[in-house]
Order: structure tokens, then sequence, then C-alpha cells
């Protein structure tokens, strides 16, 4: 096995830096919205909502974890394009969904909104990811299909976009 430089190393360390210090200033952003806001657009706050939204949250953590580590491992590289994985990546989440990072940002960030019971936060994130899932759905996949060509159009035609399909995985 070839050993990687550790200028390389080091880049793609600091770009998974800088990638986490981004989710965590869209979480204060988020706060800081539900705080200017203020009662507007608020929802009844109850226990289902702390409870659906702590979950949600938690969850999502977990799936940008998973899913940025699996890209590190197993595709040698990053959730950055400028430190692209240089290989496909299709295990660990990716064998459930093709975007188990953009889902888990969605839960993420729908989750604190609900957590906060914030309306105005829940519409935020339904029109963001409407059009980053559009986004995505156009220029990355062409993108990828450009780069890893036949493996990865049978990965498409395998594995689901955004929502896993747990039921079709395990038959």
């Amino acid at each position: 096995m070839v050993e990687e430089p550790a200028s390389r190393v080091s880049l793609k360390r600091k770009t998974i830096s800088i990638f986490s210090l981004g989710l965590l200033l869209m979480v204060v952003l988020e706060v800081m919205i539900n705080w200017l806001s203020g009662d507007w657009g608020r929802i009844q706050p109850g226990w289902t909502t702390q409870i659906l939204g702590a979950g949600l949250t938690f969850t999502g953590i977990v799936l940008i974890i998973w899913s940025v580590i699996s890209q590190y491992k197993h595709g040698n590289g990053t959730p950055v394009p400028k430190v692209a994985t240089q290989k496909l990546v299709t295990r660990g989440p990716y064998s459930y969904t093709r975007n188990p990072m953009t889902l888990g940002a969605l839960f993420f960030y729908s989750g604190t909104a609900i957590w906060l019971s914030s309306g105005l936060l829940i519409m935020l994130c339904v029109i963001i990811f409407s059009l980053l899932l559009a986004f995505i759905h156009k220029h990355e996949t062409r993108e990828l299909a450009q780069r890893f060509g036949k493996e990865y159009l049978d990965y498409c035609s395998s594995t689901p976009f955004l929502f896993p399909n747990f039921r079709r995985k395990t038959e």
C-alpha cells in the first residue's frame, strides 16, 4: 500500500476542520435567526418537539460524521471539492444513500429548528434544502458520472438518491 504524502493528509485534516466549523457557524446563524424572529412563526413547544428535534439533530450529527469519516477513509478525500475523494465511496452510509451527508445536514438543521420550536426555521430548511437537492441532483450527479463513469452509474441504479430503502438493502 502506497503511503499518502504528509502534505495531502494535512490538507485533508485542515479541510475537514474548516468544513466542521462551517457546520457549527450555520447552527449559530440558525439560533440567531430564531432569536431575532422572536415569537413570529413559533410553533407550540412541547415534549414532542423537544424529543423529535433532539433525535433528528443527534441523528444528523452522527450521519454527517460517519459520512466524512467514510469519505476520508474509503475515498481518500473530503466533502470539499478542492480535496475531493479519489475513489467512489460506496461503503458505510453511502451503501444506503448516495447523499448521506446531505440527509444528515437536513436532519441536523431541521431537527434544530424543531427543537427551537421555530416554524420560520422549518420553512427556511425546506426552501434551502429543496434548492440544495436540485443543485446536487443536477450538477454533482453529472460531475461524479464524468469522474467515475460506469461504476457511478451502476451505483446510482442500485442506491437511492437521498432517503434509504433499508428493506431493499437487506433483501
